[in-house]
């Protein structure tokens, strides 16, 4: 789970990573063109500037008797005489091309041009940025190398960008201490169920857990209870093995012992007694196996759409040959010719019960009736017989394990077994006497909603 979780965090700070560096990147072409192109209107302006300011201080003198007397060239230090930047060069001249003033060590092949405004000219492989000004009977031409706003370009470009590594750093450390933080209560919550041991199946108590992460303890908490519920109904069924077959198995043995140690009628009168034993063994283990499936078997829950009719005749057929032995009629009226959507061996093994249980409690030549019926949205079967009944007394707990009715020899399960069925439908099982003799069993589960109602309680 530690490398799961590892992978899982080095998975979110990756991708978290790599977005912000492409965002990162992306605007940072952008910036930087934008700081270049105002860098570079600036400068251009300040080229301009200093042009301007040189025309005006020099239209205050009168210029003309300098040209005519033939007096060398002044020569301009622009930092002291006007306060202009040290990386400029600029020349002065007549507009008869007469050089006035320049600039000590002036490029001249650069800053011989008649064309107004910005320009860019090469002189000695070098680039420089040339403005040109005229105005009246003066040219003030202004000049700056390229390779100096370069520099201070890369200036720039490196000021702006430790701050921006320093902060894509930060931006990635706050990511991953954030993500570690983010799964704390995973952590948590891992700690928390390592601690605990193997037969610890109570439902989680976690306080710390936060809205995304609260889904997945309750589907833990979900699933503890299904498997404590599964782990009840094992426990349930192995005491329920242990309690129901320990006498039938020391009948069997009896019976045998007594069949070794005898002969004639009274042994086979005791293998006789085996057999029917055995065969009360088979159907207790039947019924065990089969109400272990309805409790706890997701399988069971697969719905089919089936006719009404078919569902019991499914169940009469099984009974059938019960019915035969016990010289037992079984008679079906079926006042509905619907289908319906549910599974129908769920519906079948509680109709099949009841018939057996009304079989076994019926007198010989007697009539069991099987009818089906539907009333206010639900499905109702009543199966009824025409035995002794039971005793009032006796009626609420027939639908608990191993309860028998009056003079009964059989496995105590057949009502246990309709009654965990019908709850799955979220159904209703009514037993009572009948009016004159006889028992009548009634269960009844919804019409329409009987497979949704039914994936609910599974769920």
């Amino acid at each position: 789970m530690s490398r799961t979780k590892d992978y899982l965090r080095w998975q979110l700070l990756w991708r978290i990573g790599i977005s912000v560096l492409l965002m990162w990147l992306l605007l940072a072409p952008w910036l930087l063109m934008s700081v270049q192109k105002e860098m570079q209107n600036t400068l251009d302006d300040r080229l301009a500037a200093s042009a301007r300011m040189l025309m005006s201080l020099m239209s205050q003198y009168d210029l003309n008797p300098l040209v005519r007397s033939g007096q060398p060239t002044l020569v301009l230090d622009p930092v002291e005489a006007f306060d202009m930047p040290a990386t400029l060069a600029c020349k002065v001249a007549n507009i008869a091309g007469d050089i006035i003033a320049v600039s000590h060590n002036a490029p001249e092949a650069v800053l011989a041009t008649e064309l107004q405004g910005y320009q860019n000219r090469m002189q000695d492989g070098e680039l420089w940025r040339v403005f040109n000004l005229s105005q009246g009977k003066l040219a003030i031409t202004t000049a700056e190398r390229l390779e100096t706003r370069d520099a201070l370009m890369r200036s720039v470009v490196i000021a702006a960008g430790v701050p921006f590594m320093i902060s894509l750093a930060g931006t990635l450390a706050v990511i991953w201490f954030s993500i570690l933080h983010g799964f704390k209560p995973l952590h948590s919550l891992s700690q928390h169920i390592a601690q605990r041991s193997t037969d610890d199946l109570t439902t989680l108590v976690w306080s710390q857990r936060p809205a995304e992460v609260r889904p997945l303890v309750d589907e833990i908490n979900r699933l503890l209870q299904r498997m404590q519920q599964s782990l009840l109904r094992e426990r349930r069924f192995t005491g329920d093995v242990a309690h129901e077959l320990r006498t039938p198995l020391a009948g069997i043995k009896t019976q045998l012992q007594v069949a070794r140690l005898t002969d004639g009628d009274k042994a086979n009168h005791a293998l006789l007694q085996a057999e029917k034993a055995t065969d009360r063994l088979q159907r207790t283990l039947d019924q065990l196996l089969l109400l272990a499936r309805v409790e706890g078997d997701a399988q069971l829950t697969e719905t089919t759409r089936l006719p009404i009719a078919d569902i019991n005749n499914m169940a009469l057929n099984d009974v059938q040959h019960l019915a035969r032995q016990q010289q037992v009629t079984l008679r079906c009226n079926d006042q509905v010719n619907e289908a319906i959507q549910a599974p129908a061996i769920l519906l079948s093994a509680a109709l099949r019960n009841l018939l057996e249980n009304a079989i076994r409690h019926a007198p010989a030549n007697s009539l069991v009736t099987l009818t089906a019926v539907e009333r206010h949205g639900q499905l109702q079967w009543t199966v009824k017989d025409e035995g002794p009944g039971v005793s009032e007394e006796l009626l609420s707990a027939l639908t608990r394990r191993f309860i028998h009715g009056d003079q009964s020899d059989g496995s105590g399960l057949g009502l246990a077994i309709v009654d965990a069925i019908i709850r799955r439908f979220h159904g209703r099982l009514q037993i009572e006497n009948g009016e004159q003799k006889g028992l009548l069993v009634t269960i009844s589960i919804p019409w329409q909603q009987s497979a949704d109602a039914l994936a609910v309680n599974q769920q």
